[in-house]
């Protein structure tokens, strides 16, 4: 244990450690809002695991967002007095929901709580993204956090391995987080560049950045069809995103990607009617083509089982003569 000492060299770590009211430990909200089937890992050097959240939540490691949502704002604090330097040091900063502590070396995971999440699949609409990535920035800052630690994976918070303290049950908006880190206009609206993006900047700088590309390269996909411009779109998103300090995971990747291609293609209108005429033709062409052929096929069999049925054969009989259903032969027959 780390210990602290007052003026008078008295030891007071346990009166630290057990002053601040503990909240109920209930975690039904932490573990409400991940993802169903997350990441997760018992030791991360062996890589990680998808696995259903029940069973996921047996592991010392979890993912805690989805990858096209953002629920929680989480931060690495690797340094042994991650939990206690929020009493002595922090003063201001908001106060996390969570702090996942290692208990053998006092490294801390602090886990925000969003009320409503923040949406990455729909990246046009960027201004939570761009708010809520200027939120994040500001409080890795002030929290002095690891800024190489991308948030895929966190200490999982109901693990007998750590010591989990609830500080705040109540979610946060992204305006009370923001007031307390004097946030500016500029850092808000600000253009976040390829090696700048962090965190929920990567979408919105992915987004801009392929969108602005696609505008021109779809003119080369006019005569082709959407699945090859959407493997275009992909694979430009998949070498822009390699370019981040810490890249996004390929679903992630994917649905920006997918959001573009459609947009794009929809908003291209040579490109969408050219695609609907041809549809258009492949549905004539395939009812022409079929109906005849089904016609012709069948007209033979129609006039063998008039036939038959003068004979006295029954339509069962018939039917099993003929390849074909008994329903088929009474609504021939009908017609006759």
């Amino acid at each position: 244990m780390i210990c602290f000492y007052n003026t008078e060299q008295k030891c007071i770590c346990k009166q630290v450690r057990y002053a601040m009211p503990q909240l109920s430990l209930d975690l039904a909200q932490f573990t409400g809002n991940l993802p169903n089937k997350p990441y997760c890992t018992d030791d991360l050097q062996f890589g990680l695991q998808v696995r259903p959240k029940h069973l996921a939540l047996l592991k010392r490691y979890i993912q805690p967002n989805h990858p096209y949502y953002t629920y929680f704002f989480v931060f690495d604090l690797d340094y042994p007095t991650a939990y206690i330097d929020y009493f002595y040091s922090m003063v201001g900063i908001p106060t996390p929901n969570l702090i996942v502590e290692n208990p053998e070396n006092g490294h801390a995971h602090y886990i925000y709580q969003l009320k409503t999440p923040i949406y990455q699949t729909n990246a046009s609409n960027d201004k939570p993204i761009k708010y809520g990535n200027a939120v994040y920035l500001a409080l890795r800052t002030a929290l002095n956090a690891d800024i190489n630690y991308s948030g895929l994976i966190t200490k999982n918070a109901v693990h007998q391995d750590w010591r989990t303290n609830v500080l705040r049950e109540q979610p946060y908006t992204l305006d009370e987080l923001s007031e307390s880190l004097d946030l500016t206009t500029g850092q808000i609206n600000k253009q976040i560049k390829i090696d700048e993006a962090v965190g929920l900047g990567r979408n919105c700088c992915l987004f801009h950045t392929v969108r602005h590309w696609a505008y021109v390269e779809i003119r080369k996909y006019r005569a082709k069809t959407f699945n090859q411009w959407l493997e275009s779109v992909i694979d430009h998103c998949l070498s822009v995103n390699a370019q981040f300090t810490t890249p996004m995971q390929y679903n992630e990747v994917k649905g920006v990607a997918k959001s573009i291609a459609r947009w794009v293609w929809k908003k291209d209108g040579y490109a969408y009617q050219e695609f609907i005429d041809r549809q258009t033709r492949k549905g004539a062409l395939g009812a022409s083509k079929g109906g005849k052929a089904r016609s012709t096929q069948y007209e033979a069999k129609r006039r063998q089982a008039v036939r038959l049925q003068a004979k006295g054969k029954g339509h069962t009989e018939i039917a099993k003569k003929l390849g074909v259903t008994r329903m088929t032969v009474s609504r021939w027959l009908k017609k006759v």
